[in-house]
């Protein structure tokens, strides 16, 4: 008996150890993980290099955002050295290129054309049926066939003038037209404020027992767009681009409409989640509203559905009073940059900031957008982990 007892028990201890080795297996591997040391030469190398060495072609692409007025500066430099892919911010929107129905305006949109050749960059054309239009647009006198008009021509012509451009990948073709409670975005009251007038063109019926979060309508607007895109964007992949956090019922909308468009033979190649985080507010990461969990599975989701899947205007929102720290900025840069790279290989993943650069917010005087890089370009702890990220991620 006290044989048998002693083996028992030694077997017991041995169980016991491997589970405990088991169980702190993945703690173990941070431990490691973290105490990788890089070369100077890995870590002074851009990141579109390290992406493009070390990660399968089109698989994963990085990118950042910047605006005409900065093209010649050091921003825009430092634009083409560290990034193969840029978003120009709202030069190709139709409040610049086609504000009304008599005015079209193209210097910025095709500079940047010129700007991403010249430095081998890919562009995505963020100039999607918005709320971000023109006072026109958005005139309460404004007519749905006036508003028609105006989507249709813009929309053709700027489809028409890029799609044979090789440096343009992708297209926005729709941008915030769910609101977070999952109800479709609405036009307002007056031309100053944050509205979809595009919604006063009407709506179309649909079947709400095949898509049952599209309250049974889905605004022609919508339709107009994709029917559009489709037909004059043929060599472009085209993205619904959305705000907000992970809510279930506005992304819930997102999947049915997808499914509705493809349904109805338009095609959808990518959804894309700006992902401006805000701290103090109600897109606070790693909140009910918006954490790493919630969004693997939209990726998942995404890439199932043989979606790209793209972080389109990364940046995060501070109070000036309480700002945070750097570690803080950092902490949250990453959990969303490493939950991408952690879901690449389910299919084709895009991240792009919207800022390179610290800025004072643009209307509220009380914030300030945080960026990799301060307001005189140096570098932050945020850039150097993407690419410590990106240098242990790689395929």
């Amino acid at each position: 008996m006290d044989n048998t007892f002693k083996y028992t028990s030694q077997l017991l201890a041995v169980v016991l150890i491997i589970s405990h080795c088991c169980s702190c297996s993945s703690d173990l591997e941070k431990v490691i993980d973290e105490q990788i040391e890089f070369s100077d030469e890995e870590l002074n190398t851009p990141i579109r290099d390290i992406v493009s060495k070390n990660f399968s072609t089109n698989t994963l692409f990085v990118g950042a955002t910047s605006k005409y007025d900065a093209i010649g500066t050091e921003e825009t430099d430092l634009l083409a050295k560290e990034f193969s892919y840029t978003t120009p911010a709202n030069d190709f929107k139709q409040s610049y290129v086609h504000p009304d129905n008599n005015i079209w305006k193209w210097e910025k949109s095709d500079a940047w054309i010129k700007f991403a050749r010249e430095q081998k960059q890919i562009i995505r054309i963020h100039g999607p049926i918005s709320p971000q239009c023109s006072r026109w647009a958005r005139n309460d006198e404004r007519t749905k066939e006036e508003l028609s008009t105006n989507l249709r021509e813009f929309m053709t012509a700027l489809c028409q003038r890029y799609n044979n451009e090789d440096v343009v990948e992708w297209m926005d073709v729709i941008n915030e037209s769910v609101n977070r409670d999952g109800t479709w975005k609405k036009a307002a009251a007056g031309d100053d404020g944050w509205e979809m007038p595009w919604e006063t063109i009407g709506y179309i019926q649909v079947d709400e027992s095949s898509y049952p979060h599209l309250e049974g309508v889905i605004p022609i607007y919508i339709i107009q767009a994709f029917e559009i895109a489709c037909e004059e964007a043929t060599n472009k992949q085209l993205i619904i681009n959305q705000h907000g956090g992970m809510e279930t019922g506005m992304w819930d909308k997102i999947k049915d409409l997808v499914r509705y468009l493809r349904d109805n033979g338009y095609r959808v190649d990518g959804i894309g989640w700006q992902a401006h985080i805000s701290y103090g507010r109600d897109v606070q990461w790693e909140t009910p509203e918006v954490d790493a969990e919630s969004l693997k599975q939209l990726i998942s989701w995404a890439h199932d559905n043989n979606l790209e899947f793209h972080v389109t205007e990364c940046n995060i929102h501070v109070p000036t009073d309480n700002p945070g720290s750097e570690q803080d900025h950092m902490r949250t840069y990453m959990s969303i940059f490493n939950t991408l790279l952690e879901m690449r290989h389910g299919g084709v993943i895009g991240f792009n900031l919207w800022n390179i650069k610290d800025v004072p917010h643009y209307k509220n005087e009380k914030k300030w957008v945080i960026a990799p890089w301060d307001e005189q370009l140096e570098p932050k702890t945020i850039y150097v982990e993407m690419k410590k990220a990106l240098l242990k991620a790689h395929d």
